[in-house]
């Protein structure tokens, strides 16, 4: 049997490395950046805070405030389809919109790795898909825009 652990953000540092997992440390935050999420197309920041009795893994994607309300009546389906994921809207007077979704590990009685890694692939895994689903609904901001989409580079030499 696997020992366990109360993992510290040391031990998850280490886990992410051994299992491959490319992360970093950023000067903002007590986070562990997952640089893997953090790649896909329209995603802001992906992370894991390590808290005294759980780890939370974090993913936000940067909404188009037109989207808001064709996703607010897809968050039911959202919410069916992606379980063990928490999905919730984010709204702020500074900033654009964000999906946030997220998971968190318990940890008070101690994991191994394996149970880490199995939590690990999974939230990403779901994050990945949930992702795509949000680029297919077209609700995702795009750093410079999305690919392909010229409709509206279209409709701006229409005005």
């Amino acid at each position: 049997m696997e020992p366990l652990f109360v993992p510290d953000s040391d031990q998850v540092r280490r886990w992410l490395n051994e299992g491959s997992t490319t992360n970093y440390i950023c000067e903002h935050c007590d986070g562990l950046h997952l640089t893997d999420l953090q790649q896909l197309d329209g995603v802001l920041d992906s992370r894991i805070f390590v808290e005294s009795d759980h780890l939370v893994l974090t993913t936000e994607v940067e909404l188009r405030p037109t989207a808001l309300l064709p996703l607010t009546i897809e968050m039911g389906r959202i919410n069916i389809a992606f379980p063990h994921l928490k999905v919730f809207v984010e709204i702020t007077d500074e900033a654009l919109p964000k999906l946030v979704m997220m998971d968190t590990l318990h940890t008070r009685a101690g994991v191994s790795f394996s149970q880490f890694r199995h939590f690990l692939l999974n939230v990403m895994e779901y994050t990945r898909q949930l992702v795509d689903d949000c680029q297919n609904m077209g609700v995702i901001t795009y750093p410079s825009g999305p690919s392909g989409d010229d409709d509206e580079d279209e409709g701006e030499y229409l005005h």
